[in-house]
Protein backbone atom coordinates (compact mmCIF):
# COMPACT_ATOMS: atom_id res chain seq x y z
CA UNK A 1 0.00 0.00 0.00
CA UNK A 2 1.50 3.86 -1.09
CA UNK A 3 1.76 6.89 1.35
CA UNK A 4 1.45 10.47 -0.02
CA UNK A 5 4.79 12.02 1.14
CA UNK A 6 3.84 16.10 1.10
CA UNK A 7 6.88 17.71 0.81
CA UNK A 8 6.97 20.61 4.46
CA UNK A 9 10.15 22.63 3.02
CA UNK A 10 9.87 25.07 0.54
CA UNK A 11 10.60 23.50 -3.91
CA UNK A 12 13.94 24.58 -5.52
CA UNK A 13 13.27 26.97 -8.62
CA UNK A 14 16.46 26.10 -9.36
CA UNK A 15 17.43 21.97 -8.75
CA UNK A 16 20.64 20.68 -7.34
CA UNK A 17 22.10 18.77 -9.79
CA UNK A 18 24.08 15.49 -9.36
CA UNK A 19 26.32 16.28 -11.94
CA UNK A 20 27.66 12.81 -12.47
CA UNK A 21 24.86 10.89 -12.58
CA UNK A 22 22.57 13.62 -14.60
CA UNK A 23 20.32 13.90 -12.00
CA UNK A 24 18.25 17.29 -10.87
CA UNK A 25 16.57 17.28 -7.31
CA UNK A 26 14.21 19.76 -6.23
CA UNK A 27 13.47 19.25 -2.65
CA UNK A 28 14.89 18.10 0.62
CA UNK A 29 12.64 14.96 -0.07
CA UNK A 30 14.30 14.16 -3.13
CA UNK A 31 17.96 14.68 -1.18
CA UNK A 32 16.32 12.46 1.41
CA UNK A 33 15.84 9.88 -1.15
CA UNK A 34 18.87 10.01 -3.42
CA UNK A 35 20.87 9.97 -0.14
CA UNK A 36 19.45 7.18 1.53
CA UNK A 37 19.36 5.04 -1.54
CA UNK A 38 23.09 5.92 -2.96
CA UNK A 39 24.76 6.21 0.05
CA UNK A 40 28.08 4.73 -1.21
CA UNK A 41 28.11 7.47 -3.99
CA UNK A 42 28.06 10.03 -1.31
CA UNK A 43 31.53 11.97 -0.77
CA UNK A 44 32.57 15.30 0.42
CA UNK A 45 32.30 16.93 -2.98
CA UNK A 46 28.89 15.93 -3.31
CA UNK A 47 27.72 16.74 0.56
CA UNK A 48 30.40 20.37 -0.14
CA UNK A 49 29.44 24.25 -0.02
CA UNK A 50 27.43 23.88 -2.98
CA UNK A 51 24.62 21.96 -1.21
CA UNK A 52 25.11 23.92 2.15
CA UNK A 53 24.25 27.24 -0.79
CA UNK A 54 21.44 25.74 -2.30
CA UNK A 55 19.81 24.32 1.03
CA UNK A 56 20.23 27.97 1.72
CA UNK A 57 19.35 29.80 -0.68
CA UNK A 58 16.92 27.34 -2.99
CA UNK A 59 14.84 25.65 -0.26
CA UNK A 60 15.35 28.98 2.61
CA UNK A 61 16.69 26.38 5.57
CA UNK A 62 19.98 28.86 6.55
CA UNK A 63 20.17 27.13 9.78
CA UNK A 64 20.30 23.81 8.41
CA UNK A 65 23.08 24.80 5.71
CA UNK A 66 25.16 26.39 8.58
CA UNK A 67 25.09 23.30 10.98
CA UNK A 68 26.35 21.15 8.11
CA UNK A 69 28.71 23.45 6.95
CA UNK A 70 30.14 24.03 10.54
CA UNK A 71 30.02 19.94 10.95
CA UNK A 72 32.22 19.40 7.59
CA UNK A 73 34.72 22.21 8.91
CA UNK A 74 34.91 20.48 12.12
CA UNK A 75 35.69 16.80 10.47
CA UNK A 76 32.52 15.31 10.73
CA UNK A 77 32.41 12.47 8.54
CA UNK A 78 30.14 12.14 6.00
CA UNK A 79 27.28 9.06 7.61
CA UNK A 80 26.91 12.10 10.45
CA UNK A 81 26.21 14.72 7.94
CA UNK A 82 23.77 12.31 5.95
CA UNK A 83 21.97 11.24 9.22
CA UNK A 84 21.85 15.14 10.06
CA UNK A 85 19.98 15.95 6.38
CA UNK A 86 17.54 12.77 6.55
CA UNK A 87 16.32 13.63 10.53
CA UNK A 88 15.85 17.06 9.20
CA UNK A 89 13.66 16.45 6.44
CA UNK A 90 11.85 13.54 8.56
CA UNK A 91 11.33 11.32 5.58
CA UNK A 92 12.37 8.07 7.03
CA UNK A 93 11.01 6.34 10.39
CA UNK A 94 13.67 5.80 13.25
CA UNK A 95 13.86 1.95 11.86
CA UNK A 96 14.82 2.84 8.66
CA UNK A 97 17.62 5.49 9.73
CA UNK A 98 19.27 2.28 12.23
CA UNK A 99 19.35 0.35 9.38
CA UNK A 100 20.88 3.07 7.25
CA UNK A 101 23.32 3.79 10.35
CA UNK A 102 24.44 0.20 9.59
CA UNK A 103 24.51 -0.26 6.28
CA UNK A 104 26.86 2.77 6.48
CA UNK A 105 29.16 1.32 9.43
CA UNK A 106 29.54 -2.05 7.25
CA UNK A 107 30.26 -0.24 4.41
CA UNK A 108 33.12 1.55 6.35
CA UNK A 109 34.58 -1.42 6.70
CA UNK A 110 35.21 -1.97 3.24
CA UNK A 111 38.41 -1.79 1.37
CA UNK A 112 38.85 1.35 -0.81
CA UNK A 113 38.82 -0.44 -4.02
CA UNK A 114 35.35 -2.32 -2.84
CA UNK A 115 33.76 1.57 -2.43
CA UNK A 116 35.12 2.83 -5.20
CA UNK A 117 34.07 -0.15 -7.47
CA UNK A 118 30.31 0.22 -5.83
CA UNK A 119 30.63 3.94 -7.16
CA UNK A 120 31.70 2.79 -10.54
CA UNK A 121 29.15 0.24 -11.56
CA UNK A 122 26.42 2.54 -10.32
CA UNK A 123 27.87 4.72 -12.72
CA UNK A 124 28.18 2.22 -15.37
CA UNK A 125 24.21 1.08 -14.67
CA UNK A 126 23.58 5.12 -14.96
CA UNK A 127 25.62 4.96 -18.86
CA UNK A 128 28.07 7.58 -17.37
CA UNK A 129 30.74 5.75 -18.84
CA UNK A 130 33.75 8.49 -18.42
CA UNK A 131 33.01 8.79 -14.68
CA UNK A 132 33.01 4.96 -14.42
CA UNK A 133 36.32 4.71 -16.03
CA UNK A 134 37.72 7.47 -13.76
CA UNK A 135 37.21 5.59 -11.15
CA UNK A 136 37.68 2.06 -12.05
CA UNK A 137 41.11 3.92 -12.75
CA UNK A 138 41.54 4.68 -9.42
CA UNK A 139 40.74 1.35 -7.96
CA UNK A 140 43.78 0.06 -10.11
CA UNK A 141 46.13 2.68 -9.31
CA UNK A 142 45.77 1.59 -5.89
CA UNK A 143 48.31 -1.59 -4.72
CA UNK A 144 46.37 -4.29 -5.41
CA UNK A 145 44.95 -6.56 -2.28
CA UNK A 146 45.08 -9.65 -2.22
CA UNK A 147 42.42 -10.44 -0.05
CA UNK A 148 39.83 -9.17 -3.06
CA UNK A 149 41.32 -11.89 -5.25
CA UNK A 150 41.92 -12.49 -8.98
CA UNK A 151 37.69 -12.50 -9.59
CA UNK A 152 37.62 -8.79 -8.33
CA UNK A 153 40.48 -7.24 -10.80
CA UNK A 154 38.93 -9.08 -13.50
CA UNK A 155 35.69 -7.55 -12.85
CA UNK A 156 37.30 -4.36 -12.89
CA UNK A 157 39.38 -4.62 -15.81
CA UNK A 158 36.06 -5.96 -17.95
CA UNK A 159 33.56 -3.21 -17.06
CA UNK A 160 36.71 -0.80 -18.31
CA UNK A 161 36.76 -2.43 -21.10
CA UNK A 162 32.64 -2.21 -21.90
CA UNK A 163 32.79 1.56 -20.88
CA UNK A 164 35.51 1.58 -23.01
CA UNK A 165 33.69 0.29 -25.98
CA UNK A 166 30.62 1.92 -25.06
CA UNK A 167 32.82 5.23 -25.45
CA UNK A 168 33.65 3.97 -29.24
CA UNK A 169 37.52 3.39 -27.81
CA UNK A 170 38.15 0.22 -29.22
CA UNK A 171 41.76 -0.51 -28.84
CA UNK A 172 41.70 0.64 -25.13
CA UNK A 173 38.48 -1.43 -24.71
CA UNK A 174 41.19 -4.49 -26.24
CA UNK A 175 43.81 -4.12 -23.41
CA UNK A 176 41.44 -3.84 -20.76
CA UNK A 177 39.87 -7.04 -21.71
CA UNK A 178 42.87 -8.67 -22.38
CA UNK A 179 43.93 -7.81 -19.02
CA UNK A 180 40.78 -9.34 -17.48
CA UNK A 181 41.50 -12.36 -19.35
CA UNK A 182 44.62 -12.77 -17.33
CA UNK A 183 43.36 -12.63 -14.61
CA UNK A 184 40.36 -15.04 -14.89
CA UNK A 185 40.00 -17.40 -18.32
CA UNK A 186 36.22 -16.34 -19.07
CA UNK A 187 35.42 -17.46 -22.71
CA UNK A 188 33.14 -14.36 -22.75
CA UNK A 189 35.82 -11.79 -22.17
CA UNK A 190 37.67 -13.28 -24.62
CA UNK A 191 35.11 -12.70 -27.36
CA UNK A 192 34.96 -8.93 -26.30
CA UNK A 193 38.70 -8.73 -26.52
CA UNK A 194 38.14 -10.51 -30.29
CA UNK A 195 35.24 -8.14 -30.79
CA UNK A 196 37.15 -4.98 -29.62
CA UNK A 197 40.26 -5.71 -32.47
CA UNK A 198 38.25 -6.73 -35.55
CA UNK A 199 36.58 -2.97 -34.64
CA UNK A 200 39.98 -1.10 -34.40
CA UNK A 201 42.24 -2.70 -36.71
CA UNK A 202 42.73 -3.29 -40.41
CA UNK A 203 41.80 -7.12 -41.76
CA UNK A 204 46.00 -7.62 -41.91
CA UNK A 205 46.35 -6.49 -38.55
CA UNK A 206 43.73 -8.15 -36.78
CA UNK A 207 44.61 -11.31 -38.55
CA UNK A 208 48.47 -11.18 -37.23
CA UNK A 209 47.17 -9.98 -33.74
CA UNK A 210 44.91 -13.24 -33.56
CA UNK A 211 47.80 -15.93 -34.63
CA UNK A 212 49.96 -13.55 -31.99
CA UNK A 213 47.37 -14.72 -29.51
CA UNK A 214 47.20 -17.71 -30.46
CA UNK A 215 43.74 -17.34 -31.47
CA UNK A 216 42.34 -19.81 -34.41
CA UNK A 217 40.58 -22.40 -36.04
CA UNK A 218 37.22 -23.48 -34.53
CA UNK A 219 37.91 -20.98 -31.73
CA UNK A 220 38.33 -18.01 -33.98
CA UNK A 221 35.47 -19.04 -36.21
CA UNK A 222 33.17 -19.76 -33.41
CA UNK A 223 33.79 -16.27 -32.33
CA UNK A 224 33.49 -14.44 -35.08
CA UNK A 225 30.58 -16.21 -36.34
CA UNK A 226 28.52 -15.19 -33.18
CA UNK A 227 30.21 -11.92 -34.18
CA UNK A 228 27.81 -11.63 -37.32
CA UNK A 229 24.88 -12.86 -35.63
CA UNK A 230 25.14 -10.02 -32.82
CA UNK A 231 25.62 -7.32 -35.99
CA UNK A 232 22.32 -9.01 -38.31
CA UNK A 233 20.30 -8.70 -34.87
CA UNK A 234 21.41 -4.95 -34.62
CA UNK A 235 20.45 -4.15 -37.93
CA UNK A 236 17.28 -5.12 -37.30
CA UNK A 237 16.20 -2.74 -34.20
CA UNK A 238 17.49 0.17 -36.59
CA UNK A 239 14.69 2.23 -37.47
CA UNK A 240 14.59 3.25 -41.55
CA UNK A 241 11.90 5.70 -41.77
CA UNK A 242 13.86 8.09 -39.13
CA UNK A 243 14.96 11.34 -40.28
CA UNK A 244 18.76 10.88 -40.25
CA UNK A 245 19.14 14.11 -38.58
CA UNK A 246 17.08 13.45 -35.79
CA UNK A 247 18.72 10.17 -35.33
CA UNK A 248 22.56 11.77 -35.42
CA UNK A 249 20.59 14.30 -32.51
CA UNK A 250 19.88 11.31 -30.45
CA UNK A 251 23.26 9.82 -30.86
CA UNK A 252 24.79 12.82 -30.04
CA UNK A 253 22.52 13.62 -26.60
CA UNK A 254 23.23 10.25 -25.93
CA UNK A 255 26.95 10.03 -26.26
CA UNK A 256 27.16 13.81 -24.27
CA UNK A 257 25.41 11.95 -21.73
CA UNK A 258 27.78 9.11 -21.58
CA UNK A 259 31.01 10.85 -21.25
CA UNK A 260 29.53 13.81 -18.83
CA UNK A 261 31.44 13.95 -15.56
CA UNK A 262 32.29 16.14 -12.46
Amino acid sequence: MCAVILCRKKRATVPYEIESMGIHLYSMEELAYFLFENVYMVDRKMLGRRLYRWIAEEIGDQDLALRLEKGSESGIGIPNLILTILREVDYYTKEELNTLSERMKLLATYQEQERLKLRADEYFIHGNYQAAIYEYQKILDIRQSDRLGVEFYAHVWNNLGVCYCRLFQFYKASKAFCTSYQYQRDSEVLASYVYALRFCLPEGDFEEAMELQNIRGKQLDGILERLEQLDGEAKEHIPVDVDPRESLYALQKEYLKNIRFS
